[in-house]
């Protein structure tokens, strides 16, 4: 049973959302005036409506791992105490503390697990942990998509060129096998690898 059923209105509406919040992004600048963390958070919290995952979470909880960033863990556990709703029911985000090192068991109970800069040495170890279970692996480093990470933020210069704004990378070999079913129109704002 997916977490997400359904294609209505609402979720046309969710849709909706998440594109235009992919458009209003304001640009990243070097002084940091728009927090990184804060925008990954959005992100986050949006894929959750854009993916169906075969089993409901328990409690409707979201759980969300976070290796090898500190200041996104923080930013995440923030958004737990906000206890955002969707789909006119809580959808609790618990975030599962930064772990040292990547484990089958440390891992086997999340629906997203976020690999940090800071991590990106045990990308392997992490994979093995995860393998064929139903994970959205996320990352932030250049080149994890093309490692096995199925999505992966990355910095990109704004038509203008006066600053960066935040963006993601799909790829869809790393989703096959999961058992996650992507909707079509997160493809369509992501780029996406062969």
């Amino acid at each position: 049973m997916p977490i997400h059923p359904g294609h209505g209105p609402t979720r046309r509406a969710l849709c909706g959302g998440l594109m235009g919040l992919l458009i209003a992004l304001a640009p990243l600048t070097t002084s940091g005036e728009t927090p990184v963390e804060s925008l990954k958070v959005a992100y986050l919290y949006h894929f959750t409506h854009f993916i169906d995952w075969p089993d409901p979470p328990p409690g409707d909880s979201f759980v969300i791992a976070v290796i090898g960033d500190d200041a996104l863990g923080e930013a995440l556990r923030t958004l737990e105490r906000e206890q955002r709703r969707a789909e006119e029911r809580p959808i609790g985000i618990r975030v599962i503390e930064n772990r040292a090192t990547a484990s089958r068991q440390r891992f086997e109970d999340c629906q997203i697990l976020f690999v940090g800069a800071a991590a990106q040495g045990q990308l392997d170890r992490i994979l093995a942990a995860v393998a064929s279970r139903p994970v959205l692996l996320v990352g932030d480093s250049p080149g994890l998509a093309r490692r096995g990470v199925a999505i992966n933020f990355f910095l990109k210069l704004d038509i203008l060129g006066e600053g960066e704004r935040l963006r993601f990378e799909m790829n869809p070999a790393a989703l096959a096998g999961r058992g996650l079913k992507v909707s079509s129109q997160l493809y369509e704002v992501a780029r996406v690898l062969p």
